[in-house]
């Protein structure tokens, strides 16, 4: 249990680190799932001064965010936000994402990738079809975004990769199927 606490402690501390006014000023940020709710915390970057890339698979949510961000704005401070349009669960868009994001700005300093799909119900009754498109917004869509912008990364020699996800393949909670536990532990789940 400390030693869950501990690395949670850490964590935090890393990230709110990397989110310091001097350690994002003028870096290129990219948020993927922008307009969710931590999405929409981390877009709170624009305020020091990064160059920020939103991407999320909604357009008319990703302008409310870019209205909301440039609202309260000061432009002698900030970067005008760039929109992508990006939607993991469709793994073969994901490098044209990518390059489309280092057109916005020639390179990626920070990438934050935000993404979690999550779907109740009992494991029988998941498709596999669904399954599939979990896992490749869950992990294949950000693993691909990462090999596809890590390039730049390293022949830059900087960057920085943070990976969220969701968490709940670590707690028991019924009718969470295709949320990271494996098979065995989503059937013998005690309902």
């Amino acid at each position: 249990m400390k030693l869950g606490i501990s690395g949670l402690l850490f964590i935090y501390q890393d990230v709110s680190r990397l989110w310091s006014k001097s350690a994002v000023q003028n870096k290129v940020v990219v948020i993927t799932d922008a307009i969710s709710g931590l999405g929409k915390m981390c877009s709170g970057v624009h305020m020091g001064g990064a160059r920020l890339v939103l991407c999320g698979k909604n357009w008319e949510r990703l302008e409310i965010l870019y209205d909301a961000l440039i609202s309260v704005a000061d432009p002698s401070k900030t970067f005008t936000p760039k929109l992508v349009l990006l939607d993991f669960s469709d793994i073969s868009c994901v490098l044209d994402v990518a390059k489309e994001v280092l057109d916005c700005y020639g390179c990626v300093d920070i990438l934050v990738n935000n993404a979690s799909m999550k779907v109740k119900g009992p494991a029988p009754k998941i498709s596999l079809e669904l399954d599939r498109k979990i896992m490749d917004a869950n992990y294949f869509g950000p693993i691909t975004l990462t090999k596809a912008l890590l390039p730049n990364m390293i022949s830059r020699g900087t960057g920085q990769i943070v990976l969220v996800n969701n968490s709940q393949g670590k707690f028991r909670i019924p009718f969470c199927t295709a949320s990271g536990r494996s098979p065995w532990e989503m059937l013998t789940q005690k309902r």
